[in-house]
């Protein structure tokens, strides 16, 4: 009996014994996890803090540069244009401020005058219509101005036409282009040959002859008989 009472009391012993080392983990449990939940939240706070004032300076750059810095800038001309500001102001200092009251016209000196002038009109001084100029000694080109051309008749000029024998012969045809002077008094002055295809075989010669048989009546300028030059063309044309 007293042997089962102390195997009990040593069981009972060890079971207290083992119950209050079980209550003793677990007060340090807890102690250490509490220990470790205030470290972590500690670690937080400053991870929280750490980052707060970086987001705020960055808020605060990011203001800075949206920000606009109004500055008064007073800006001066350049040298040269200096200059000219000055030396236009000295001209304007040199320009004088014209009088405003008129000057005083000049007094009138009459002009003497002698009742003893006169004219002297000697026999040189003639009133009335002046003379007409002159007529031109040369002849006159058919063409000019106020020139009146000779009158004359073509037909009778060809019907003064002699053909000649040569240009007969060998079958020639054409025309021939004289220059020629009608002089004032009716006659046939100078002639020369000037153009066309016939000039051999006795047509330019039998040109001049008819031309000089010609009858005209002379050119006029301003009312007067004038030498005219002019030009004529004598043809040549085979009778079938």
């Amino acid at each position: 009996m007293m042997a089962e009472d102390l195997i009990r009391s040593g069981l009972y012993a060890d079971d207290h014994s083992l119950a209050s080392d079980l209550a003793w983990e677990s007060e340090d449990d807890k102690r250490n996890y509490k220990i470790a939940l205030l470290v972590a939240l500690v670690f937080h706070i400053i991870l929280i803090w750490v980052s707060i004032p970086d987001f705020g300076n960055k808020n605060f750059v990011e203001e800075k540069k949206n920000e606009k810095i109004m500055r008064r800038v007073v800006l001066r001309p350049p040298p040269e244009q200096q200059m000219k500001q000055l030396q236009l102001q000295k001209k304007m200092q040199k320009v004088p401020v014209p009088d405003p009251t008129p000057d005083k016209p000049e007094p009138i000196v009459p002009i003497e005058t002698s009742d003893d002038q006169q004219i002297n009109m000697d026999d040189d001084y003639i009133i009335g219509v002046p003379d007409a100029p002159p007529a031109p000694t040369g002849p006159i080109r058919d063409g000019t101005a106020g020139l009146t051309r000779p009158v004359y008749d073509l037909g009778q000029l060809q019907q003064n036409v002699v053909y000649p024998e040569l240009g007969k012969k060998a079958g020639f045809q054409g025309y021939v282009i004289l220059e020629v002077v009608l002089k004032k008094d009716g006659t046939v002055g100078n002639v020369r040959v000037i153009g066309g295809p016939l000039r051999a075989l006795g047509f330019p010669e039998a040109a001049i002859r008819a031309v000089k048989k010609m009858k005209f009546t002379p050119g006029k300028l301003r009312g007067q008989p004038v030498d005219v030059i002019l030009t004529l063309t004598v043809n040549f044309k085979l009778r079938r």
